[in-house]
């Protein structure tokens, strides 16, 4: 699958250039992206299995962190895509030479939006949804999506942010200060702009079935908000299961495939998806 000459003929794409993969991962073709959501250029990666000739399950993954911290790496997307998936992965705007303003998600989950577009418009991919996946702050981007398009088929979140305010008079300084800057404010002084962000107040609106892998020693995002969301999503009727570990991190690729198996409900649900996305069905 030669997937720069498709991406350089997607009309989302201002630009993409094949950069050398992560070392072990030789049979991974990775690719740097440029492109356009609402009126901002944004930075990305899309990573795919050389040997594959497709049509291939796409998956978009979300970044955790904010600005330059926690950027994402060529290595996460690697990762996926040697599994047999078309990978793709934003910066968010305002990042890593985008332009635009990070809003820690506020309108840059448009960016993640878009990737679905240009995943779906990709000659190589199936058509019937995409997957998603996300870590901590990235887990708020995924809960967001959910709620916002019903492309997405199933979604993973690993140490996810679904409590905004719960996580802001939880931690230091350094992090209070980091939401007043992207949110413009406190719980107090903007309250809604916290609420958006936090899948706890909207849990009903979340759309296709999600897997959630939690640290219970996780000191960046309490994992209270991951048991208080699968509370809500059962009350909701929602498909989804929780997965709690004793390290504070939780969101490798392995861990999360490997506990998803473990989830009878989760598991059929996923593999009745990808059968219709294979047959190019839409989900009932």
């Amino acid at each position: 699958m030669d997937i720069l000459e498709q991406l350089r003929q997607n009309r989302w794409i201002i630009w993409a250039k094949e950069e050398e993969p992560a070392e072990e991962y030789p049979q991974v073709q990775l690719v740097s992206i440029c492109y356009r959501s609402d009126d901002c250029e944004v930075r990305g990666y899309v990573g795919v299995p050389r040997e594959e000739k497709g049509p291939l399950p796409a998956v978009i993954f979300n970044r955790g962190g904010n600005r330059a911290f926690s950027a994402l790496r060529p290595q996460v997307i690697c990762k996926y895509a040697s599994q047999g998936f078309v990978v793709l992965g934003s910066q968010y705007r305002g990042n890593c030479g985008g332009t635009g303003q990070e809003e820690f998600g506020g309108a840059d989950v448009n960016d993640v939006l878009r990737l679905i577009d240009i995943a779906l418009e990709l000659p190589g991919t199936f058509k019937g949804g995409v997957y998603m996946a996300g870590h901590s702050r990235g887990g708020m981007m995924t809960y967001r999506c959910c709620a916002l398009d019903d492309r997405i088929v199933a979604a993973a979140v690993g140490s996810g942010v679904a409590d905004c305010v719960d996580m802001y008079n939880k931690r230091v300084d350094d992090m209070k200060q980091v939401f007043q800057e992207l949110l413009g404010g406190t719980p107090e002084e903007v309250p809604e702009e916290y609420r958006r962000r936090s899948a706890v107040c909207w849990v009903e609106k979340i759309k296709p079935p999600i897997l959630i892998v939690h640290g219970t020693a996780d000191w960046r995002v309490d994992v209270s908000q991951a048991r208080e969301m699968e509370e809500k999503l059962q009350f909701a009727a929602r498909l989804s299961a929780l997965r709690e570990n004793y390290s504070a991190i939780a969101g490798s690729l392995e861990r999360i495939q490997a506990q998803a198996a473990d989830v009878p409900a989760v598991r059929d649900e996923c593999r009745r998806a990808m059968e219709s996305v294979r047959h190019g069905l839409e989900l009932l």
